[in-house]
């Protein structure tokens, strides 16, 4: 007999409702197989996520028929070439200046500075995003298209240090400390008096640009008040991006 919720919902609203939770389970199926690096039993699969072995099967069949999953010679399961298709589908509309478009502006919005997007381009960095705060009479070097040297700005230390020749002859302490700290710092080198602090951004071909904020000096923000959300930000974008932080700097916080 039908309970009196569901009488009170009708067979409409119950049938989306069951329809829902399905789609909730089958997506969380796909999670919890994207973040393994080998196939998983049926019983595994129900147990991890805490539903009845006959309902995983149904996911586990509908998905199979899709080819969002696949089942190797043992019978446990692993993503398929269609999860492959709809993630390389993101990554192509996913840009690097899409990613940080979000990311710059509740940074400048938390932190009522300037906030930019850079690329390494040889021994330059190249502006592709920027946003001011509201009312913000500084006119910065950051502005678009300009190019600055890489090696003094804080954009540029930021890449530099993850760059694949880092670590190499001649690295020197200063990227090694960016890499240490997962941040770097231009105090006024570029422009007198103007501090900035940024941190790389990586796709999955490795480090593609860094996100930073430019602000007075002696406005008094320390370099430890601003470099936490700067580094979650460059973190956020990293992850929408499909790229990982580097093994040796995962789970290091900033300081």
């Amino acid at each position: 007999m039908p309970s009196a919720d569901a009488a009170a919902e009708g067979p409409g609203q119950s049938n989306a409702a069951a329809g829902s939770r399905s789609v909730l389970r089958a997506l969380e199926v796909l999670e919890l197989l994207a973040g393994l690096d080998a196939p998983m039993s049926l019983a595994r699969i129900a147990k991890e996520l805490g539903i009845p072995k006959t309902s995983c099967l149904g996911l586990l069949r509908a998905l199979s028929a899709r080819e969002f999953i696949r089942q190797d010679e043992s019978g446990s399961y692993g993503l398929g070439v269609r999860s492959f298709e709809v993630g390389a589908a993101y990554l192509r509309t996913m840009t690097p200046t899409r990613a940080v478009a979000g990311e710059l502006r509740a940074l400048t919005e938390r932190l009522d500075m300037t906030s930019h997007f850079a690329i390494l381009d040889g021994d330059e960095v190249v502006y592709l995003a920027k946003h001011d705060p509201p009312g913000s009479g500084i006119r910065l070097a950051s502005a678009l298209g300009a190019r600055l040297p890489a090696a003094t700005t804080a954009v540029g230390k930021a890449q530099l240090a993850f760059a694949r020749r880092a670590g190499a002859a001649g690295d020197g302490a200063g990227l090694a400390t960016v890499r240490a700290r997962g941040y770097a710092v231009d105090e006024g080198t570029t422009a007198a008096g103007i501090r900035c602090v940024a941190a790389p951004v990586f796709d999955v071909t490795g480090c593609c640009g860094a996100i930073g904020v430019s602000y007075l000096a002696q406005d008094g923000a320390t370099v430890t008040e601003v470099c936490g959300p700067i580094v979650a930000a460059a973190r956020q974008a990293t992850t929408e991006l499909g790229g990982r932080w580097p093994a040796w700097e995962a789970g290091r916080e900033a300081r």
